[in-house]
């Protein structure tokens, strides 16, 4: 059984490790239905290490791919993705992918755990006599997946990237600040879940790093890692499919409803095939089913229409305990597939009723924009009294309280700042804010007039803990001299001073007396 960067984790935090198809994955934390929702709602972190690598560079890269995935990749801008199968001389999906262009003769893929050795061998059998390299690098990658509507706010609270500019299915080369050091990575705007989400991509041994931050970072948005129970819940509830499950190489994509990702504008393999199917139509389809009654619906089980067995179960029902209702995906002859069309489903001799429903079961937001928009910290300056400031103009700056201090405080409980008008001096007390441990006093970093107070976060001051780089801060103020800021921190300094802070407090954690 294989291990990914990550098995201690989830060894330490989940409920249960599972051996699934020949890798240890943890199957759930805090459970099952948390998870999920925590996906849906606010953000969840996830282990997808187990996915396979490659790598394909040389002259002759471009053409390798275009001859072996149905997809066009010769449209991809660099740090573009696309979405594709990678089908059989008949038309049959041996696997579906993901596609990244990281140069005009670099690419990464992303492909199933099951499938990985199988589509090396394919990639590196037709790319015999070409100018290329393909390389298995499954083995020296990680990759951790951040998903839900807080996904962005929590990432960029550590990463140079301006996320704000990283739209759906591209990627970006970045760091990510750590408590140890800035791990470089690659981020892509992609999921497995219909949530706005990333992926980043790392070298293997730098994985629990990242882990560990995204954790600690996430906690005020009420960040938890999600198990492959989740994982299953969301991907089907999205609608997107499972090599295995819901397509494999009997299965042609127009059956399997991924037909827009044939590109019969080049040449590929299997495309003679795919032309004719698309020419004559499918005889069945994959449709989505709402089970009427409670039974628990699981991927083979048989499929009829007025007692006539026509198809099976591809990917089990979605519990009304976990979104309130029960659904699954099966495959169905084409005469059979229209919305409404009423179904029998046979669970342990015994046939539930249910009705075809329209896929996705749920919204799809992946591409959606966040309504609350958040600084890098690697666009900010700061002080050794822990404030960032962020330049507006020439001498309008906005002032806010860093992630580092509001998680050392934890959650505020009430806020004073200071009034419109008020004038204020470099390292005097400006306001203060009231925890649970002590009253914590905001020192001015810099001098000069106060033109606009946030007091929005007066009256909610427990935002300030969810959104500390928002762009609003605390308050802006107009300058007569720049001299003070120019002696304020970059990040990458400051980051050290956290550093350095938080190893004296996990020593000063070890020798505590109680």
């Amino acid at each position: 059984m294989k291990h990914t960067p990550l098995y201690e984790r989830h060894i330490q935090m989940a409920s249960k490790v599972v051996n699934l198809k020949g890798v240890a994955r943890p199957v759930e934390y805090a459970g099952h239905i948390q998870e999920h929702r925590a996906t849906r709602e606010a953000v969840s972190l996830c282990d997808v290490s187990h996915m396979g690598e490659f790598e394909i560079k040389g002259k002759d890269a471009l053409a390798l791919v275009q001859k072996v995935i149905t997809n066009d990749a010769g449209k991809l801008s660099i740090n573009q993705a696309l979405y594709t199968p990678m089908c059989n001389e008949d038309g049959g999906v041996i696997d579906d992918l993901t596609c990244f262009r990281l140069g005009e003769e670099h690419f990464l893929w992303v492909v199933n755990v099951t499938k990985t050795e199988e589509d090396f061998q394919w990639v590196i059998k037709h790319s015999q006599g070409m100018d290329v390299t393909v390389n298995n690098i499954s083995c020296e990658t990680a990759l951790i997946a951040l998903q839900g509507p807080a996904s962005r706010e929590v990432l960029q609270r550590v990463t140079k990237a301006d996320l704000s500019k990283l739209k759906y299915f591209w990627l970006i080369e970045t760091v990510i600040s750590t408590k140890t050091m800035d791990v470089p990575c690659i981020i892509s705007r992609t999921g497995y879940t219909g949530e706005r989400g990333y992926e980043i991509f790392i070298s293997r041994e730098l994985a629990p790093l990242i882990w560990d931050e995204l954790l600690l970072v996430g906690r005020p948005l009420g960040i938890v890692p999600h198990g492959v129970a989740a994982r299953e819940s969301l991907r089907t509830e999205a609608g997107y499919l499972l090599n295995g499950n819901d397509m494999d190489n009997k299965t042609n994509p127009f059956e399997a409803g991924i037909g827009w990702a044939v590109k019969f504008s080049k040449e590929f393999i299997g495309k003679d095939a795919l032309l004719t199917i698309s020419t004559n139509g499918v005889s069945r389809k994959l449709i989505g089913f709402e089970v009427k009654q409670r039974d628990t619906v699981r991927h083979g089980y048989s499929i009829y229409n007025s007692g006539k067995l026509i198809g099976h179960v591809a990917s089990g029902s979605l519990s009304p305990n976990l979104i309130g209702r029960n659904l699954g995906m099966g495959y169905v002859p084409t005469e059979y597939s229209e919305i409404g069309t009423e179904i029998e489903i046979e669970v342990k001799e015994n046939r539930c009723q249910a009705v075809i429903v329209p896929l996705p079961f749920c919204t799809l937001r992946a591409k959606d924009e966040p309504t609350i928009e958040t600084y890098s910290p690697y666009d900010l300056k700061f002080s050794n009294s822990h404030l960032w400031l962020h330049q507006e103009t020439d001498n309008i700056f906005t002032i806010g309280l860093t992630d580092f201090i509001q998680r050392d405080l934890g959650d505020i409980l009430f806020s004073d700042l200071p009034k419109v008008g008020d004038t204020i001096v470099n390292g005097m007390t400006i306001g203060w804010v009231d925890t649970y441990r002590k009253v914590w006093e905001i020192k001015a970093p810099i001098s000069g007039e106060v033109i606009e107070v946030n007091t929005g976060l007066i009256e909610k001051p427990q935002q300030i803990n969810k959104y500390p780089y928002i762009h609003s801060g605390l308050m802006k103020i107009k300058v007569g001299s720049l001299d003070g800021y120019q002696s304020l921190l970059p990040y990458e300094e400051y980051a050290e001073i956290v550093r350095k802070l938080q190893q004296y407090e996990n020593w000063s954690e070890d020798k505590r007396i109680f």
